[in-house]
């Protein structure tokens, strides 16, 4: 007896085995033994997905299909699959799931007669019409839902579809049909106004379907509507249902002076305009704008656009559209002023300012563009956009660098329309930028700058690639391209049409063998002066690091290294830093690389004090500078002033013994390694040297 279980449990176990891995039938190779008809009549769900949970009793149909027990138990319904190639069917049936328990279905087209059939099968692909959800057989009934996508039915039309229950190759065929009828139209004189709202702005024509967000004011909205609106967490799309099925919410046009419709002619149940505000078709005659919920943000938010017509310009746009909810509508007049986009030249600029982006060349021998790390160290201009901008549309872009002219064809009025999106880098907005040799305006020395790539000139290569998205810049590289040394500068653009405002961006990529990363935790403001008391040394200015010392997590001053901006906006420390005289700088306050002329100021902090002089005391404008204290990669950035030095002449003349730790410079500011006859700046006075 036990050898007889241990056989039928085996048997079970190899019967379980090969239904798990049995492959999808074939419809073709299927018998049906009996056909039973669902036949369902709706109103049209014009916004909503609606349905209706239907039983069958398939007693009859089981008796003819045969089986029972565990074989039975383990039974699925299957459904036909959607062709791409044919937009038919497949023979192939499935029965795994692509909405909750059950199909999306959309409707199939023949070929041989040109049309679409009405019949509907599984798929995901392109736009559904129907649904099946949740079929269950309990006993003899089945009980299944049956649903119509909002909008997407043709009233008066019928939708089939049919359900595959097997055995073997023996099959039960559940055909359901689904007819629709015209839901009533919704006359104005017959709801009750809860609430009105106005909404006036100015849109620039730019030949393109940009659209600009109109903020409602949700909570009016909320207490017109409130005893048939309930307070939900959010009222928004839930699986593309408009502004929630259960609230009940819908957005009306006018259809003509007297009618609404909601008949929606715009994505998410939104509405093309013509001229008279009245609802109408894409590209119909008199097309002026759309009018769209945001799919994400729901009630609060609408998008407006114009169609891309330039007769448009200098046209006001007036329309009327209703929120209805039960019995009760809120009103939205809505008044869009369409006129000519400003220039890019009439956005003054408010700001500049400088960045520099180390970058490690990847040499990984593959030809891609490497994206991975796109995102990752970016930088973060969202505190810029926020202080600098009232308005929400920025746009970034840069302009083209010509050899031998320089920066030029920026964007105008007639070519300015948008982010431009490169190929190669995808869905990143942004650019790719190439490697171009320019003579510097400073000192007739030569820098690498880069600018858009121009597929018209094969000789450029790809110097780095920049992107622009929420608020932040960011880079990608191509592999094996560059080497440690390589840099490039160049200049871009954050700005808005609307305030007429622009932000200029100096971006310095530099190549680095490592890179050593800062970021900055706070900034403070201070002022130091050119010299000490009596006008004859550094000036020393005590200065308490105790909130530095927080900021930064670092329980001890010693730990701390200074570092300062190079003429890239690279923040470093050169190697012949002194810590008494603290860095060495330009009339820009920025570093001066060793050996090299042009020292103006010097500013350091040691032993609890800022020391600070000007170098050569014939210059008497203020200087600025900024220097970091940093540790453990966060930085504590001072922004610092020099107040102006005073012309003192020749302060002494001295012929003591010169310490190693003096400083030597002629009179133009020229480091020197040793005094020289004559004139010398030395720890900042001027002495003679016989």
């Amino acid at each position: 007896m036990k050898r007889n279980i241990t056989l039928i449990i085996a048997l079970m176990a190899t019967m379980l085995t090969s239904i798990v891995h049995a492959q999808n039938p074939k419809l073709s190779e299927l018998t049906i033994v009996d056909k039973v008809e669902v036949a369902l009549t709706a109103t049209e769900a014009r916004h909503n997905n609606s349905s209706q949970r239907v039983s069958v009793d398939l007693t009859e149909a089981l008796s003819k299909l045969g089986g029972s027990g565990l074989g039975m138990a383990l039974h699925k319904f299957y459904i036909a699959q959607y062709d791409s190639i044919s937009e038919g069917k497949l023979d192939e049936l499935t029965s795994t799931y692509n909405y909750r328990e059950g199909w999306w279905l959309t409707e199939i087209y023949d070929e041989n007669i040109g049309e679409m059939t009405g019949e509907c099968v599984a798929d995901t692909t392109i736009q559904s019409q129907m649904y099946v959800r949740a079929p269950q057989l309990d006993d003899k009934q089945l009980d299944v839902t049956i649903g119509q996508v909002g909008g997407q039915l043709t009233p008066g039309k019928t939708y089939r579809t049919s359900l595959y229950y097997i055995n073997g190759n023996k099959a039960i065929e559940i055909c359901i049909s689904l007819t629709t009828q015209e839901a009533p139209a919704i006359k104005l004189s017959e709801l009750m106004k809860a609430g009105e709202e106005n909404a006036s702005f100015n849109v620039y024509y730019n030949g393109s379907y940009k659209y600009r967000q109109l903020l409602l004011n949700a909570d009016s909205i909320y207490q017109a509507l409130y005893h048939q609106l309930p307070l939900p967490d959010c009222v928004g799309y839930e699986e593309g249902l408009n502004w929630g099925e259960a609230q009940g919410l819908v957005l009306y046009a006018t259809g003509d002076e007297n009618t609404l419709t909601d008949y929606s002619t715009a994505n998410y149940g939104g509405y093309w305009l013509n001229t008279n505000g009245f609802a109408c078709e894409w590209g119909a005659t008199g097309c002026a704008m759309f009018c769209e919920p945001d799919y994400y943000a729901g009630l609060s938010n609408l998008h407006v656009g114009i169609f891309p017509d330039r007769s448009l310009i200098d046209t006001t746009v007036k329309s009327t559209l209703y929120l209805v909810c039960g019995n009760l509508y809120y009103q939205l007049n809505i008044k869009v002023a369409i006129g000519p986009q400003p220039s890019f030249a009439e956005c003054a600029t408010v700001a500049e300012i400088n960045y520099a982006m180390e970058m490690v060349p990847i040499h990984k021998g593959g030809e891609e563009l490497l994206q991975e790390e796109y995102m990752i160290d970016a930088i973060d201009l969202t505190d810029i956009i926020s202080n600098t901008f009232e308005a929400d549309d920025i746009t970034f872009c840069t302009p083209v660098f010509v050899p031998g002219t320089g920066y030029s064809l920026m964007p105008s009025a007639t070519n300015i329309t948008g982010t431009v999106i490169s190929n190669a880098v995808g869905y990143m907005n942004g650019y790719q930028m190439t490697d171009i040799r320019a003579l510097a305006e400073e000192d007739n020395s030569f820098i690498h700058v880069a600018a858009p790539f121009n597929p018209s000139i094969p000789i450029l290569t790809i110097a780095y690639g920049i992107g622009y998205k929420d608020g932040k810049l960011s880079f990608w590289q191509k592999d094996g391209v560059r080497e440690v040394g390589d840099y490039y500068t160049a200049e871009f653009y954050l700005y808005s049409l609307d305030d007429k405002t622009k932000v200029k961006l100096n971006i310095n990529v530099i190549y680095v063998s490592e890179r050593n990363p800062v970021a900055i935790v706070k900034t403070t403001d201070i002022t130091l002066p050119a010299w000490n008391a009596d006008k004859s040394d550094y000036a020393a200015t005590k200065y308490d690091l105790s909130e530095v010392l927080d900021s930064l997590q670092c329980d001890d001053a010693g730990k701390i290294v200074w570092m300062a901006y190079n003429q890239l906006y690279q923040l470093t420390r050169p190697s012949d830093y002194d810590d008494l005289y603290g860095f060495v700088l330009t009339s820009n306050g920025r570093l001066l690389p060793e050996d090299f002329n042009g020292a103006v100021f010097n500013v350091g902090y040691t032993d609890g004090e800022f020391h600070s002089f000007v170098l050569n005391p014939s210059f008497d404008s203020e200087l600025t500078t900024a220097i970091v204290a940093t540790y453990n990669g966060k930085g504590y950035r001072f922004d610092i002033k020099v107040t102006s030095a005073p012309d003192t002449g020749i302060s002494e003349v001295r012929g003591e013994r010169l310490e190693v730790r003096d400083s030597f410079y002629n009179l133009a500011g020229q480091h020197l390694s040793v005094p020289q006859k004559g004139l010398n700046i030395i720890n900042g006075k001027k002495v003679l040297i016989k």
